[in-house]
């Protein structure tokens, strides 16, 4: 029996309009009675998810950024892992000229943008951060946890991915979690090293772990467990790399509550 439930939050827990559904909280809340473990991984950044704790007041392990900031039932912090200053300046620099990219930082507890430029695929009102500006002289580049950047123009962030491996290679995980969001932490920070880490510390196989996501930023944690499940509405590109994952419902439809529910309170 699965004993532990890891599940991305946009574009997968999540609603099209960035809710947990009535529905899919009383899933949760009814798995939770049951001694079944949350975690809840997202490139998101961890204020976020703590917010999202607390609205919800129930317990489950949070991993923010990617994996770069970890934090256990108690909002205790497990794990963190920083970019390299080096590094962190060479993602700064690379695509801040570029007038189609936006260049977004998460620094500790402050969120950093480089513009707003609305029509390049920067949505503000997804975070309960308020963003602050940085140019390139006056930027700190220690304590940060994750850069990303998006834009509406796909072939120049597909450009940018190129450039940033060609310069930085093994030195980064570097993934979409969306076609129009390409995202950065450090090699040390991802999700699939946080349910490692949280399979060693609960002494719990990731054998009975089971998986959902629906962005590349997911793959790794999807290769290594007991069980993966795709959402219908998932990048096409997951899909061909997990092809023996299995493809649940979109988050329209409430798709991981409607699997939850069949596969632990249908029997």
């Amino acid at each position: 029996m699965y004993k532990i439930i890891a599940v991305d939050l946009d574009g997968t827990l999540l609603s099209p309009d960035n809710k947990i559904t009535t529905y899919t909280q009383k899933v949760i809340n009814l798995l939770i009675k049951r001694n079944i473990y949350f975690i809840f991984a997202s490139g998101r950044h961890y204020a976020d998810l703590i917010n999202i704790k607390n609205s919800l007041k129930i317990k489950f392990f949070i991993i923010s950024s990617n994996g770069a900031r970890i934090y256990d039932l108690n909002n205790k912090l497990i794990f963190q892992n920083y970019l390299d200053e080096d590094i962190a300046r060479t993602l700064c620099e690379i695509g801040y000229f570029n007038p189609s990219i936006i260049t977004q930082i998460y620094r500790k507890n402050r969120w950093y943008i480089n513009n707003n430029k609305l029509d390049n695929n920067f949505c503000p009102t997804l975070s309960s951060l308020k963003y602050n500006f940085f140019s390139l002289n006056n930027l700190q580049l220690n304590k940060i946890s994750k850069i990303f950047f998006t834009s509406k123009n796909f072939l120049e962030l597909n450009n940018l991915e190129k450039e940033i491996i060609k310069r930085l290679g093994v030195k980064i995980n570097i993934n979409f979690s969306l076609p129009g969001c390409l995202e950065v932490t450090s090699r040390k920070a991802s999700k699939g090293h946080g349910l490692k880490l949280i399979s060693s510390i609960l002494g719990i196989s990731l054998k009975k772990f089971i998986a959902i996501g629906d962005g590349m930023n997911d793959q790794d944690m999807l290769s290594i467990v007991g069980k993966s499940c795709i959402m219908e509405n998932a990048d096409p590109n997951l899909k061909k790399s997990l092809p023996h994952s299995e493809i649940i419902g979109s988050n329209k439809n409430d798709g991981v509550a409607v699997f939850l529910k069949r596969i632990f309170l249908e029997k």
